[in-house]
């Protein structure tokens, strides 16, 4: 990882005055897929979908039963 720490790299800046000045980014709240949001409701029910089709495949085979993922 290359992101500096401010312990490594301290660095004085100042916060601006007016809040419209902050600069352009990614904010926490704009996060695509997060909870609350048609994006996160759709990753949840794609999640759901590709769990249901690996349990089919694995339910499928001839020794399902006899193997155990704890063995």
């Amino acid at each position: 990882m290359f992101a500096s720490r401010p312990v490594v790299h301290p660095m004085e800046v100042a916060a601006p005055a007016n809040p419209a000045q902050q600069p352009q980014g990614v904010l926490m709240k704009d996060l695509p897929g997060m909870p609350g949001t048609p994006g996160g409701l759709a990753l949840r029910v794609a999640q759901l979908l590709l769990a249901a089709v690996s349990l089919a495949v694995m339910s499928s085979t001839s020794d399902f039963a006899t193997v155990s993922a704890f063995w």
